[in-house]
Parts: C-alpha cells; structure tokens; sequence
C-alpha cells in the first residue's frame, strides 16, 4: 500500500480487503474523514500508532490477519461502535480498549486469548461479543458489568468443553445478565462452506 493514500483526505470509507497487506503506511493518519476501514483477510501482523488519530472511525475490521497484538492508541477510536479483530494471533487487548464507550459489537473469536483486562468492564454500551475458539478457562468477571450485553458467543473455549461446563457458564451469565443470550455453537462463529 503506497504512501500516497495519506492524500485521500476527504475519503470516508476504504476497502482494502485480501490485497495481501503486511503493513498498513503511518500516512493513514491523513484520513480524517474516513468512517469505515475494512482491511479484512490481509497479512498484517500490527497495527500503526497512527490507527488511533482516526478519531471519527466508526467500523473498524481487521479480521483474519495475523495481528498478534494491538497498540494502545486503539483507545483513542473513541466512535468506533464495530470491531473485528476475529481470526489473528492476538494474545492480548490493550487496557485502552476500556475507553471505546461507543463500542456496540466486539468479535475476537478465533485467536489466542486466555483473559481479558478487566477495562472489558468498562463498555457499558457492548451489545454483542463473540470470544470463541480461543484459551478461556473462565469468564472473565468484568463481563457482568456489560449490563446492555445481549449476545455472548463462547464456543470452542476450555471453559466450554463440556455440557456440564457450559451449563455452568448459562447459569453464571443467567445471574450476571439474565437478558444476554449465550452461545456455545462454534458453526455460528466458523464460515460454513
């Protein structure tokens, strides 16, 4: 991707979906306008600082690359309401993302999570969250404070081996958030050919 797309300042969405990406120019931060970033299917394995001077970014999808982290300015995102950070390597999420207050949908499935940082707490606007296929042996405590949470997708992880697990897990969120449905079917989180 050249350098040049910095130029694009009026531009306010972009599609750069399966192009082969490994890194995404620090010029992005030139787009001002943009609203949507879809970067989907890539080879990026980070994310440039700059991601976080996007500050009018709604939707943000970098799923199926092979980011193994994400830089903290993800919190400056403060309008971002959709996330897709499905299909990575990530093993982390930055404390930071406890500032995206406007954040309604979150999708991490299919990664290397084993915990979240407890800031997860903090987006009380968080409608769906999808975490399957990834290293949870719990649900992380924090998640009871996603009062408007509706859909939670927790599938394919250790804490959701089992029935009896799973029955546990219905029951805990059941006294957490009596509204949010839980979802253990991994075919719902995994594309059907």
């Amino acid at each position: 991707l050249p350098a040049e797309i910095g130029k694009l300042e009026r531009i306010t969405a972009l599609n750069l979906s399966y192009n082969k990406l490994t890194s995404v120019p620090t010029e992005i931060e030139n787009l001002q306008m943009l609203k949507e970033l879809t970067l989907l299917g890539n080879q990026l394995t980070f994310l440039p600082s700059e991601i976080g001077k996007l500050t009018g970014l709604t939707w943000l999808d970098v799923s199926e690359n092979e980011l193994t982290s994400l830089p903290p300015e993800i919190g400056n995102l403060i309008e971002i309401t959709s996330l897709y950070l499905s299909g990575n390597q990530l093993t982390s999420i930055p404390p930071e993302i406890g500032k995206l207050s406007r954040l309604k949908e979150l999708y991490l499935s299919n990664n290397r999570l084993s915990s979240f940082p407890e800031e997860i707490g903090k987006l009380s606007g968080l409608v769906k969250l999808n975490v399957s296929g990834n290293q949870l042996t719990s649900i992380p405590r924090e998640i009871r404070e996603l009062t408007e949470l509706k859909y939670l997708s927790i599938g394919n992880n250790p804490c959701s081996k089992t029935p009896e697990k799973q029955e546990a897990i219905r029951k805990q969120m059941y006294q957490w958030l009596p509204n949010c449905k839980v979802d253990f079917d991994i075919s719902l989180v995994l594309p059907i050919d």
